[in-house]
């Protein structure tokens, strides 16, 4: 048991380092060029009993500072009001449009368009998840870039403008945009200002997005490692998704379209890039509560071991180096492993009373760690244009030290159940209750 903890704590470090210096080092804001030729770009927004949500993300779309996209609604089955709000929102038509047939999914019930905006379509279907409504999205749309979006996820005003900018690169194949949490922002003069409030368990979210993106997605986005392009907003080529057969049903859809894609690179000996694009942002609602927290959670570590177990026998034959070790080092031992030893060795100190020094050397280890990158994952998000106050900043950095040893310690038992309930077969959405409606109108952002 020691001798792994001193062997994962060394490969920890390692990986913490990289962390911390290759984002100072390679980070780089990009300058919008307005003047790039606009390539066609399809949003995808499969939504599944999104009637409270549905709006906010329509009216996002309608600030866009783009002309050529369109938006395609993928209504899969929901057992609400959603076709309905839809209908209402957006002055629906039957359209004649026809898919591709390359991909398969449940059977469509119907296609729409929008009167009031016709760059708006509705994909009416029966209900299949979440991936299944990707891929008949993928098979409707008449775009050469695809962006799959959250039904809760608002896109900032020039997030597409950095999309078509990213793929002018012939060698991006991929990437995945800055998702921020919504709750709490406000809008001023057009303006979005972003504030650290809210309750605790939002607190710790906004940091851990503001870590995960600006710290983790760009450290690996630089090896050409990214291990998961976030399912809120995801960009590709549609002839990839294509190529690699769409997305697979499972509780993680947006890892293991990332594996897929990687695998594809390598199976082809295509020299390209899954790249991180800090500038493109979207809002998203986290949840606000414990329990749809804990069921979010749970979701998102069964779909990594469901991957783990998919790809883990032939990593170095379907994977480069570096995604072998940011996936099956950083990601499995480090952040799941090590979950289980850690919880053991904490209950034989305690038990025994022995190695109590190694637990505060462990412990000191952690909480000095922790603050060095939370100030470059502050720093860099000052870098690439957040808005948050000085006083934000500190409180935020404040709280980074309260949530190592609260909310964090609840992800650690979180990573334990989740594998352990991997294996109890549930599939589906693993759909999360939104509290309320959060959404940047006016002055404040607003739940209802």
């Amino acid at each position: 048991m020691q001798y792994f903890l001193y062997v994962s704590t060394l490969v920890f470090l390692i990986f913490q380092l990289l962390y911390m210096f290759v984002p100072l080092l390679f980070s780089k804001v990009k300058k919008l060029d307005e003047t790039l030729e606009e390539k066609t770009i399809s949003v995808l927004v499969p939504a599944y009993n999104e009637e409270l949500t549905i709006k906010n993300c329509i009216d996002a779309m309608e600030g866009l500072k783009y002309s050529n996209y369109e938006l395609l609604i993928i209504n899969d089955g929901s057992k609400d009001g959603t076709m309905h709000k839809l209908d209402e929102l957006l002055s629906l038509m039957p359209h004649d449009r026809e898919a591709d047939g390359k991909l398969e999914y449940k059977a469509v019930r119907g296609v729409y368009r929008s009167v009031l905006h016709p760059q708006v379509y509705v994909i009416d279907k029966n209900n299949g998840g979440k991936a299944d409504s990707l891929n008949a999205g993928i098979d409707y749309a008449q775009s050469d870039i695809v962006i799959t979006l959250d039904a809760d996820s608002m896109l900032e005003t020039h997030s597409l403008q950095y999309v078509n900018q990213y793929f002018h690169d012939p060698d991006v194949i991929a990437l995945g945009g800055t998702v921020k949490i919504v709750q709490g922002a406000e809008k001023k003069d057009g303006v979005i200002m972003e504030k650290f409030t809210g309750k605790g368990i939002i607190k710790s979210q906004i940091v851990g997005y503001i870590h995960g993106f600006y710290v983790r997605k760009l450290t690996q986005s630089v090896f050409n490692s990214i291990v998961v392009i976030s399912g809120a907003f995801g960009a590709f080529y549609k002839e990839v998704l294509i190529d690699v057969k769409g997305f697979r049903s499972t509780v993680g859809e947006d890892i293991d379209i990332t594996l897929k894609i990687h695998e594809y690179m390598k199976a082809n000996q295509l020299r390209k890039k899954l790249v991180y694009a800090p500038e493109a942002i979207c809002y998203t609602e986290c949840p606000e509560n414990m329990p749809n927290f804990y069921k979010q959670r749970i979701r998102w570590q069964k779909a990594f071991i469901d991957c783990i177990l998919i790809y883990w026998s032939d990593l170095s034959k379907k994977f480069s180096k570096g995604v072998s070790l940011f996936f099956a080092i950083d990601g499995f031992v480090l952040g799941t492993l090590t979950a289980f030893t850690s919880i053991f060795f904490l209950i034989q100190v305690l038990l025994s009373g022995k190695n109590i020094g190694l637990a505060l050397i462990m412990l000191s280890l952690s909480i000095t760690v922790n603050a060095l990158q939370i100030l470059v994952s502050l720093y860099l998000c000052k870098k690439y244009g957040s808005t948050y106050s000085l006083r934000d900043y500190i409180h935020m950095f404040l709280f980074s030290q309260f949530e190592l040893l609260t909310y964090r310690n609840v992800l650690l038992f979180i990573n334990i159940v989740g594998t352990i309930k991997y294996f109890d077969n549930d599939e589906g959405w693993g759909y999360v209750e939104r509290k309320g409606v959060a959404t940047i109108t006016g002055n404040v952002t607003t739940t209802t």
